[in-house]
């Protein structure tokens, strides 16, 4: 648990944070994103490593829409955006944040001090057509993800990407191949999908894929094309989209003429581990880059930052930049802040 006792950070006199397998404030009992089941957890997306079964999870209708069948047996809090949900402690508002549907930023205000903490979960700068766009929304306190926390993270514009994979694709067509595009099947492989039948490719999907699709559909998301799932038959002159890892390896390894093509911000990166066999990575993510993770903070201006969920790099940076900043993961305070902290 962090205390940050020279702050003011508005919860009282202080705030106490608690990061393990979640990010936890004790003073008004709520947890966010726990990986561990809990009495009542937000949930900001429906990504598995943001989600446990939770007795009361709080979440989206269409994060809702996406874990159904995930937490039957729980009685959750479904939220609109932008519908506030009110305790004696606190109130809590979700906002979009342009990861995948429902993915959803949680702006807290204490009813005692008016203090404004906002966790972003997962979010995306960038805007497309299946997510509703992220806010910018001010805080007093950040807590903001740090996947790609590194500067070597700044990915290349999308429209470029986008123009290449495409081009590719109708040469690897072209030459007889059976071309594989493969994106985690959560936000990432709709992103794909619309883009592939926004430029007229008949297009495939994996069964998990397809059922992912199928309920951005019933969330009212309009493909510019036909949805198909592939049912082990190649058809010549489609493009089959399929998820990043084992799938590949486990059901089409001895298909003959095929092409793969990972869209991942990993790629070409050092810890691009799951891409084996890919013959063309970019990069390409649902996340913010480096500069977006920055400038997003910039933006905020909040009086005191905390990076989850990734590098460390990004809070070095943004103390470089006059920010006070500190880096948490399940170990503690994972670098140096430069404020007198403790551990409780």
């Amino acid at each position: 648990m962090l205390y940050c006792p020279d702050l003011g950070c508005g919860w009282g006199d202080a705030v106490d944070i608690l990061f393990k397998r979640g990010i936890y404030l004790p003073e008004i009992g709520l947890w966010m994103d726990s990986l561990r089941k809990q009495d009542c957890s937000l949930i900001s997306h429906g990504h598995s490593d943001h989600t446990a079964r939770h007795t009361h999870p709080i979440l989206t209708s269409n994060t809702h829409l996406i874990l159904s069948e995930y937490l039957q047996k729980s009685d959750p809090i479904i939220l609109e955006y932008r519908e506030p949900f009110e305790t004696s402690e606190y109130k809590l508002t979700m906002y979009p944040a342009g990861h995948c549907l429902g993915s959803a930023q949680s702006l807290i205000e204490s009813k005692r001090t008016g203090e404004r903490i906002l966790y972003t979960g997962d979010f995306k700068v960038k805007t497309n057509s299946v997510n509703e766009p992220l806010e910018h929304i001010p805080c007093d306190i950040l807590i903001m993800e740090s996947t790609y926390g590194r500067p070597e993270y700044t990915f290349p514009p999308e429209e470029e990407v986008i123009s290449y994979a495409c081009e590719t694709i109708k040469s690897w067509l072209k030459r007889g191949a059976k071309p594989i595009v493969r994106g985690w099947k959560l936000g990432k492989a709709q992103e794909i999908i619309y883009k592939l039948l926004e430029n007229k490719f008949d297009i495939r999907l994996e069964e998990s894929i397809f059922q992912m699709t199928s309920k951005y559909i019933e969330a009212g998301i309009q493909f510019p094309g036909k949805i198909q799932l592939f049912d082990g038959n190649w058809q010549d002159g489609t493009v089959l989209v399929c998820p990043l890892g084992s799938w590949t390896k486990k059901h089409i390894s001895s298909l003959r003429a095929k092409r793969i093509m990972d869209l991942t911000g990993w790629a070409n990166t050092s810890n691009y581990h799951w891409g084996g066999g890919a013959d063309c990575s970019l990069q390409y993510s649902d996340h913010a880059d480096f500069s977006e993770l920055v400038a997003y903070a910039q933006q905020a201006n909040p009086r005191q930052i905390y990076t989850v969920n990734g590098f460390p790099e990004l809070s070095t940076h943004l103390r470089e930049l006059g920010y006070p900043s500190v880096h948490l993961d399940d170990k503690g305070i994972s670098d140096h802040s430069g404020f007198q902290m403790k551990m409780l």
